[in-house]
């Protein structure tokens, strides 16, 4: 039989980022935290934590904070219909998200349900490509991701598709592509990336220049906000979803030069597939804000 109080001090070790900083959220000691998670791995056999900075839980851990996770998720909405929750009493959502989709629709589209519902959420911020990494892993309970495959016990649901644009200032077109958007320009000039796993740049000079390999100077912008300021101050060209620029190609301070370049991208919400009102509502609000269009 599991002991949710065990499970709570794994899942905070993990969730915090430290057995100290776990110890403060359940107002215990390090020792009690400590004690916990060695009766359970004594009760399981097997490491559930790697003692690393942070700690992060093996395959076994992570499949008990994912039950903990259910759990909690069930629990609350019980407690909701039989009227036991407090008026204070927030269940709290782990769910993955790209940056430029936090940066943009994403809150817009979920604020009403968050609150009707008394929920908040955890957001685990990453690349789009990789977000169902996170849920794969029982990071989180849904992700947004561009993968259409689906993660064994868990469903997805198409979205939206949007495109990525190459954009630049009108003056910095002019300074760096006056000839055209070559290969050989392309190599000298500046190109704004959101970080290491981003592919989007990669991707669109794959169908520009199919087959060349083509290096360039990279100028790191790991925030989709500041990504975009980057780019209007003339500092680099990059790409952008379209949801994103489009005040700013409107009035002309951005321009899309690389009209073949564009970089179509599909969105899609993944969630475990366990039956609960919550869950169906979230996956029901990100379906229905897209029904209509990418709000402006």
């Amino acid at each position: 039989m599991l002991d949710n109080k065990f499970l709570e001090a794994l899942a905070a070790v993990v969730e915090e980022g430290g057995f100290d900083k776990a110890a403060r959220k359940l107002n215990l000691t390090q020792s009690a935290i400590s004690q916990r998670i060695r009766t359970l791995e004594e009760q399981f056999g097997q490491v559930l934590v790697v003692r690393s900075s942070p700690p992060q839980a093996t395959d076994a851990g992570r499949r008990l904070i994912r039950h903990l996770r259910q759990v909690r998720l069930m629990e609350y909405e019980l407690g909701e219909t039989l009227g036991l929750n407090g008026s204070n009493d927030f269940l709290t959502l782990p769910v993955g998200v790209n940056a430029d989709s936090l940066a943009t629709w994403f809150l817009e589209a979920v604020e009403d349900f968050l609150k009707a519902n008394k929920v908040l959420l955890d957001l685990y911020v990453d690349d789009e490509n990789r977000t169902y990494e996170m849920l794969k892993n029982g990071e989180v309970v849904g992700c947004i991701g561009t993968g259409r495959e689906t993660v064994r016990s868990c469903r997805s649901e198409f979205l939206t598709t949007f495109n990525y644009l190459c954009l630049c200032t009108p003056s910095f077109r002019d300074e760096w592509f006056g000839t055209g958007f070559t290969a050989d320009n392309v190599r000298r000039t500046p190109a704004a990336v959101f970080n290491r796993k981003d592919e989007t740049q990669a991707m669109m000079l794959e169908k520009v220049f199919p087959g060349q390999a083509i290096s360039h100077p990279i100028f790191y912008v790991p925030s989709s906000e500041s990504f975009v300021d980057v780019i209007l101050r003339g500092l680099a060209y990059g790409m952008v979803p379209e949801f994103q620029a489009g005040e700013e190609l409107a009035s002309g301070r951005l321009v899309e030069f690389v009209p073949d370049g564009r970089v179509p991208v599909s969105l899609f919400w993944h969630s475990w597939n366990v039956e609960t009102l919550l869950l169906e509502g979230l996956r029901r609000t990100l379906v229905q804000y897209f029904n209509g269009s990418l709000r402006s």
